[in-house]
């Protein structure tokens, strides 16, 4: 999975479900997001940052006046964090994170992203692929589905065939349970790049809310894929 689909995958199904009113308020998924589970292998690092500047998910100080530093959601493959406001951390009994955030004026500031990253690994592209009898290559974001049962389209695709990049495929979209496909990420590139576009992120009627997303290359095994 390319850096843009892997940031669009972050966001989407983890950092979502990283944002602590939704923990606060949904007692099965507390019970998932424990913290110290571990959720992948050691190679997986997850934070969420304000402090990237230059990006569209700068925030020096977040709507209730907290710093808007970095918080780590997960370190080597456990989780550590979760992306707070002052209310929902006065509930939980937490520190705040600097993610309370609003549209504007009008609305109470809700726990929400700003810049939400797949940590940088050390792993070159061309070592990810080369143990791929037959894969796909998932290439950009045309859109898809957050949560825990997520379903992302990709920009474009390629097969992998024993190592190399070979012919294009069309529809490729990649599907699953979150916290699955994070156990089956097995190596995470050293090329991190962040994405910005000139949306926004949607929450209730909060659109649309400045945000970045970041990754590098990350391999996904027995992912579910569709396309042709």
């Amino acid at each position: 999975v390319d850096p843009v689909l892997a940031g669009v995958f972050v966001h989407e199904s983890f950092g979502h479900t990283s944002e602590a009113e939704k923990v606060f308020d949904n007692e099965g998924l507390a019970r998932v997001m424990k913290m110290g589970r571990q959720f992948g292998r050691p190679v997986l690092n997850i934070y969420d940052t304000g402090q990237d500047e230059g990006t569209r998910g700068y925030v020096a100080f977040d709507d209730e006046g907290v710093r808007a530093g970095k918080t780590d959601l997960i370190i080597e493959g456990k989780l550590v964090g979760r992306l707070h406001s002052r209310e929902t951390a006065g509930k939980m009994g937490e520190q705040a994170t600097g993610n309370g955030r609003a549209l504007n004026y009008k609305f109470p500031p809700i726990p929400r992203m700003r810049n939400t990253c797949i940590g940088n690994g050390e792993s070159s592209f061309e070592d990810m692929i080369k143990g791929i009898e037959k894969g796909v290559y998932a290439v950009d974001a045309m859109g898809g589905q957050g949560g825990e049962m997520f379903t992302f389209t990709a920009g474009r695709g390629y097969m992998i065939r024993d190592g190399r990049i070979e012919e294009m495929v069309k529809n490729v979209t990649l599907s699953g349970n979150l916290f699955k496909t994070l156990e089956n990420i097995d190596m995470v590139g050293n090329d991190f790049h962040t994405h910005d576009s000139g949306g926004g992120c949607g929450k209730g009627v909060q659109f649309p809310l400045p945000v970045s997303h970041s990754a590098p290359h990350i391999r996904i095994r027995d992912a579910v894929i569709a396309g042709s």
